[in-house]
């Protein structure tokens, strides 16, 4: 008696592409090291926060505070990108929330937020913002894109001078990477006696995109924290 093909066949392997394809479609993903997969438990895709839900995942000045080790306060808040330019090769690792980094990405909402625990001549700076997409693959599918960018940036010396400041200020950007699902690049400021530093993070939680930045000196992996304690709220 002959046995039968089953799942190895072609019919098989055809029905299994079909549900791995559906899975994908469904929105059954999660992020790794900057890619998209196949979540490890099938179910359904978790329903996209509102974009009223946004203020409501900013961490509140005693949570900033805590990850800073300093008093923080609210400096500015605001519902609107940024609008820092690029270098001329488009590089702007350095600026989160910048409407540049997210035109074309069909992005429908932000809030962003600055603290400072004092708001002349600050020690210590965050900026947190949160950003609302459609769904979790198109924020995934900005996240991944934003890996590839960040790494045109490595290891690079930029001038960062505000508009109308004739003098350059130089920094350092460190070489981005990836831990946790965390995309980070620390910048260093070349006359802050190599001290004064940012550390940028970015990461993607169902349809909202996590966009901070923290400044003081050996900053370490604040940004990374606040970015974690965020994601938190969401998942």
């Amino acid at each position: 008696m002959r046995g039968t093909r089953g799942a190895s066949g072609p019919a098989g392997r055809y029905a299994l592409a079909v549900l791995a394809l559906s899975a994908l479609a469904a929105g059954c993903t999660v992020n790794v090291d900057g890619k998209v997969v196949a979540a490890p438990t099938m179910g359904h895709a978790p329903q996209p926060l509102p974009t009223s839900a946004l203020s409501g995942l900013l961490l509140s000045p005693t949570e900033i505070g805590s990850i800073m080790a300093a008093h923080m306060e609210v400096a500015e808040s605001g519902d609107t990108m940024y609008t820092n330019r690029p270098l001329a090769d488009g590089c702007l690792v350095w600026a989160e929330a910048q409407d540049y980094s997210y035109q074309g990405s069909g992005w429908t909402a932000v809030r962003v937020q600055q603290l400072k625990d004092r708001r002349d001549s600050a020690d210590h700076i965050a900026y947190q913002a949160v950003v609302a997409f459609p769904g979790a693959l198109a924020a995934n599918d900005f996240y991944s894109g934003q890996v590839a960018a960040w790494a045109n940036c490595d290891n690079r010396r930029v001038d960062l001078h505000d508009p109308g400041d004739p003098a350059p200020h130089y920094w350092t950007l460190s070489k981005a990477r990836v831990e946790d699902s965390v995309l980070t690049i620390t910048r260093v400021q070349e006359d802050g006696g190599g001290l004064w530093a940012c550390q940028r993070a970015l990461t993607a939680s169902n349809n909202i995109v996590i966009d901070v930045s923290a400044c003081a000196e050996d900053v370490g992996d604040r940004g990374a924290q606040i970015a974690h304690q965020i994601a938190k709220k969401i998942s």
